[in-house]
């Protein structure tokens, strides 16, 4: 169970229901930039990478290099996949679980493949998924949106680049406010990418910042200490410094409203 490190962890806050989101669905699609270019695009939770036709309309160098870094990642993504399953076998130091259970609420992850769908439901209370992959990563593998409401679990996907992407601001707004939901019910998300390593360990570390009002730094530091293994790269810190800012933000506008009535 998670806490502050080198301390106790404060209590919780109490998650925010749908109708004060404003929508029956908060986490709903919107209007997204794109991952490598920044410009405007229309993305829905299903939305693959290949939206990345959009950045290639200016025909300039940096299109073309966001083409060969999508094209790699997806050649490389099998064989890293392969890697992740060794760890997961191996015994002693080199083991790597599959994963981990963060709080009461939230549990971080790598695929979550078919075949354990049954724990994950049955033993681990999930009944929300969190995935941060594209399409064609979880195509083959894992259960698909209709699979999992088979087995009364609903899918959010947050589609993000492997390896170089980083999860909008909106995404990750989106995903705390799914597992806040699930946490008003008692019931619990399972977030994951492919390795459950660096995009969902960023999303986790965005939902105990807001839980906890903890800095980005402490959230990771705190995720380290149970998922020894993840690793937030330098720009996905950078959103989670974003997040936390208007967090805290927030938390402090509705202070001020309270201490007024």
């Amino acid at each position: 169970m998670v806490s502050r490190p080198g301390g106790s962890a404060p209590a919780q806050t109490a998650a925010p229901s749908r109708e004060a989101s404003g929508s029956s669905q908060p986490w709903s699609s919107s209007s997204l930039p794109c991952q490598l270019c920044s410009r405007p695009q229309t993305a829905s939770p299903g939305a693959d990478a290949s939206a990345l036709c959009q950045a290639v309309g200016g025909g300039d160098g940096m299109a073309a290099a966001a083409w060969l870094q999508a094209g790699l990642v997806r050649v490389l993504f099998y064989p890293t996949l392969l890697y992740t399953l060794l760890r997961g076998k191996m015994p002693g130091r080199a083991h790597r679980a599959w994963y981990h259970r963060i709080d009461s609420t939230v549990l971080l992850g790598a695929l979550p493949l078919r075949n354990m769908t049954r724990q994950l439901v049955q033993d681990e209370n999930v009944h929300g998924v969190i995935t941060m992959n594209e399409e064609y990563e979880t195509r083959f593998l894992c259960n698909s949106s209709e699979d999992w409401k088979k087995v009364g679990v609903e899918q959010l996907r947050l589609s993000t680049l492997d390896m170089i992407g980083i999860p909008t601001l909106a995404n990750l707004q989106k995903g705390v406010q799914f597992a806040l939901h699930y946490q008003s019910l008692g019931q619990c998300v399972y977030v994951h990418c492919k390795a459950g390593r660096s995009r969902s360990a960023t999303m986790v570390a965005a939902y105990l910042i807001q839980v906890h009002n903890w800095s980005p730094e402490e959230a990771v530091r705190a995720i380290t200490e149970i998922r020894s293994h993840i690793h937030i790269r330098p720009g996905q810190l950078d959103v989670l410094k974003e997040f936390h800012k208007i967090t805290v933000g927030a938390a402090k506008d509705d202070s001020r409203d309270t201490s007024k009535t």
